[in-house]
């Protein structure tokens, strides 16, 4: 019997992937804080726990018990380059993005100097400008920001090319804003500093929950996402092109530095998390046989496919909130449709402070931060820190209900 191939994301077998929604807080709770860090699938959640329980030992070693935990952190490992499809000596697992942006600009001093200059986008998470400015610092390099249009805070193409120069070395860029929702031209981008000779690394922490990155098509010198977002564990993932790599100082231990994975590898993740890894791989693949049944293809590409439909659903509920707050009087901050731009959604009131709005929604179980979210710069170009304390975030995942869109709205009308 042929097993029938559905067209939309089953979100009740999502759902039920998740233990957090047996749970009695998280069932009556409407959880829009994803973009900050979303909900565990139980494969990682029982890869973590066998872990933890049976093996949390250093590992690698003659005895059994060390050779169990490194082949569960091997296969941890595996599952990601798996999901990538890139080459395994091109992957880098980190204990967070923040810290392998850090170390990757460390690694950057062996290509940058007083000549140099580095480009940074304005929209971006503090983490992707923050890292390149302190090496600007060290090096004697010349910083250059790429900035945002004042109105309505997106970048421009035309602007860069305009800024790009053979002194240009690095241009650092988010793929979407953990702002706006913007879909950045990422490709375009990357093109034109292959062009200029330019080093593109591009942040993917906010794009990769909603698309699965296909970085064979674009093809970016670096690019890093963090997987605490994605429905696992706390860890960073960095993919470095092999001839990028090969210019930059390594940042591990010297005898480390014939293993490509280690070269940039400075603080030593925790080892269960890199072990619960494999439950991602697993969710995806089981998620994926769920809606199309049994086919032979890497999981790379049943990755890609369920994100598909991941999206699918993100974008019909991103689209139903933003008609909604259409009709009230709010400020959607970035673009007012679903078009180009991510299910990632800010807003600001004239009536209320962000930290208020947050506050009573949370007072009606929905969870939706306030702030910054490290994009202060963005924000205190757009004139949104003050009077507003920053602005509401309502960031989505495909396990989110159109009934929890309705939640939210009734309670912002209630306000309004």
């Amino acid at each position: 019997m042929t097993k029938k191939v559905l067209h939309d994301l089953d979100v009740d077998y999502v759902r039920s992937c998740f233990p957090t929604f047996a749970e009695p807080l998280a069932a009556r709770t409407a959880f829009f804080e994803n973009a900050g860090g979303s909900y565990v699938v139980g494969q990682v959640i029982d890869k973590l726990l066998h872990f933890y329980r049976v093996n949390k030992v250093q590992p690698y070693g003659h005895a059994e018990i060390l050779n169990l935990a490194g082949e569960q952190m091997d296969a941890g490992r595996q599952a990601m380059i798996d999901l990538l499809g890139m080459p395994a000596d091109t992957i880098t697992l980190g204990p967070s993005t923040t810290q392998n942006i850090n170390t990757l600009a460390h690694a950057c001093e062996a290509i940058v100097d007083r000549n140099s200059e580095i480009i940074v986008s304005e929209q971006d998470h503090e983490a992707n400008i923050g890292a390149w400015e302190r090496l600007c610092l060290r090096s004697g390099a010349k910083l250059r920001l790429w900035e945002v249009n004042i109105e309505t805070g997106e970048l421009d193409i035309s602007e860069l090319q305009n800024m790009l120069n053979p002194k240009v070395k690095i241009v650092a860029m988010t793929h979407s804003s953990n702002i706006l929702g913007s879909l950045n031209p990422v490709e375009e981008v990357v093109d034109l500093c292959r062009h200029n000779g330019s080093r593109s690394i591009i942040d993917g922490v906010s794009f990769v929950p909603h698309q699965w990155p296909n970085l064979s098509i674009f093809q970016p010198d670096a690019y890093v996402f963090s997987t605490y977002k994605t429905y696992a564990t706390h860890l960073g993932v960095m993919y470095t092109a092999r001839d990028f790599a090969e210019e930059l100082e390594p940042q591990c231990h010297y005898f480390n530095t014939e293993y490509p994975h280690k070269r940039f590898d400075s603080a030593g993740p925790d080892h269960g998390s890199i072990a619960a890894l494999a439950g991602l791989g697993e969710y995806f693949e089981q998620t994926h046989f769920h809606h199309f049944g049994k086919k032979r293809v890497s999981l790379k590409k049943k990755a890609g496919q369920i994100s598909a439909f991941m999206h699918k659903h993100e974008s019909a509920l991103c689209a139903q909130l933003l008609s909604g707050l259409r009709n009230l009087p709010v400020r959607i901050i970035g673009k007012t449709t679903g078009k180009w731009r991510e299910a990632n959604v800010a807003l600001v009131s004239d009536k209320h402070t962000s930290d208020t709005l947050s506050k009573v929604l949370a007072e009606k179980d929905i969870a939706a931060n306030s702030g910054d979210f490290y994009a202060r710069r963005l924000l205190e170009k757009l004139n949104l820190i003050e009077g507003y304390g920053g602005v509401l975030r309502i960031s989505l995942a495909h396990y989110n209900t159109s009934d929890e869109i309705n939640r939210v709205l009734n309670v912002l009308e209630a306000m309004h």
